[in-house]
């Protein structure tokens, strides 16, 4: 059994506050501080099913990736889909942490993490222009590899069924930039042009952004956003675990891609 503030205080180190995108709601959304935790749910999105399956296991805490609170609300009832997921993790002493942008950021976060998994060279922080945030990751591959072997490269590392490409399939690419998550614009895709990478790679992109990729001939991997964030999950877990030897992390086995592949 541990406190909760002791938890929060590892999260921070892991994920600091400070690296979040500006307006970013993260941190301690529900609950009480003083809680002591012996099993707590980790998850992309605090959904209905991820509440009902923390009950069930008798979880005091959930940690999510994106916040269930993120924008101001002006009241909690059970007449809004987000009222009835506060008023249930309030009425069974379930908290709520969010690590979200500071997540995809830091040394121990999303985008490091995929870096690693691509073995990935001289990775530094990718520079969007049209923000002080720099989420993303910018490296080199050890050798050149086709734009389709990468993408049945990332099939593999992120169990991504659904991944799609914009370029030729045998342009050779070394140089990769990418963000975890929701970071389709347009304004990526050329910056991540004038940093000289081959290939650009994140999720939720527009029709013409994949229009502009494949005119230019650069190398464009559409993933699935669910898939590409949750892929830290085990790496979270991990560092808790080892930290805290007498909570019980538990992976959330009832969440899912909301997107279904046919």
């Amino acid at each position: 059994m541990i406190n909760l503030e002791k938890i929060i205080e590892f999260m921070n180190i892991i994920a600091p506050p400070e690296q979040k995108e500006e307006g970013d709601n993260i941190g301690f959304l529900v609950g009480r501080i003083n809680s002591e935790i012996t099993k707590c749910v980790l998850c992309l999105d605090v959904t209905l099913e991820v509440i009902q399956e923390s009950i069930e296991l008798g979880a005091q805490l959930i940690i999510s990736h994106h916040p269930l609170i993120y924008k101001p609300i002006s009241s909690i009832t059970d007449q809004t889909l987000q009222g009835k997921k506060i008023l249930d993790v309030i009425k069974h002493n379930i908290n709520i942490f969010s690590a979200h942008t500071n997540l995809d950021a830091s040394e121990q976060g999303i985008n490091d993490y995929i870096a690693g998994l691509l073995d990935l060279q001289n990775v530094q922080r990718f520079d969007t222009q049209d923000s002080a945030w720099q989420g993303g990751r910018i490296g080199e591959m050890k050798e050149p590899i086709t734009l389709i072997n990468l993408a049945n490269k990332l099939i593999t590392i992120l169990q991504d069924n659904s991944i799609r490409l914009a370029g030729k399939r045998d342009k050779q690419v070394q140089k990769i930039a990418f963000i975890s998550g929701g970071a389709g614009k347009t304004e990526y895709l050329r910056a991540a042009i004038d940093m000289g990478a081959d290939c650009y790679i994140s999720a939720d992109f527009a029709h013409h952004t994949a229009l502009e990729a494949y005119e230019k001939d650069f190398g464009l991997i559409l993933c699935s956003h669910y898939c590409m964030e949750r892929v830290i999950l085990k790496r979270l877990r991990q560092f808790l675990s080892a930290q805290f030897k007498t909570v019980q992390f538990i992976i959330s086995s009832k969440e899912k891609n909301p997107i279904d592949t046919i």
